[in-house]
């Protein structure tokens, strides 16, 4: 064995000789590559879930206006009409826009109420879209659903 390469002071260090032992530029520019390309795909994936936060909240606030407008649908003392209804509502510092469609169903004393909410009146597409039903409360006496489903009411 050969302890040519020790030093006086008892340390390895390397034989002299004309070669380098540091990083070649082209080792260092596929480096470079490398670490750019993780970056590019670390910096996309965060703008990707930056957007699909900003979606997320912008699609429950909607859902959260049709709620509101269904519930004031249901809180109506009239049975709603067949037809369209525009309108607007403020939430979390933005006015929101609505558009509520009662259609008939095929149960004469059951209407569909379908709301629609849009970020920007202009928008072609709604951002949520809600439907419920809505029973006549002159027919059952109370709200429908309630009664129809009371299991004492089978007899």
């Amino acid at each position: 064995m050969s302890f040519s390469h020790i030093s006086q002071t008892g340390f390895f260090c390397f034989p002299k000789s004309n070669q380098s032992y540091g990083f070649t530029l082209l080792e260092v520019l596929i480096a470079m590559v490398v670490f750019g390309m993780a970056v590019t795909m670390l910096l996309s994936s965060m703008n990707s879930q930056g957007r699909a936060h900003v979606n997320i909240s912008l699609r429950t606030v909607a859902h959260w206006v049709a709620m509101n407008q269904m519930a004031e649908v249901r809180m109506q003392e009239e049975w709603p009409n067949v037809g369209t209804t525009r309108g607007d509502a403020q939430m979390r510092n933005h006015k929101w826009y609505w558009l509520q469609t009662v259609s008939k169903t095929t149960d004469k004393d059951l209407r569909q109420v379908e709301v629609e909410v849009r970020y920007d009146e202009k928008d072609e597409l709604p951002t949520t879209r809600f439907v419920g039903f809505i029973a006549n409360k002159d027919a059952t006496g109370e709200s429908g659903a309630s009664r129809r489903n009371d299991p004492r009411e089978r007899k």
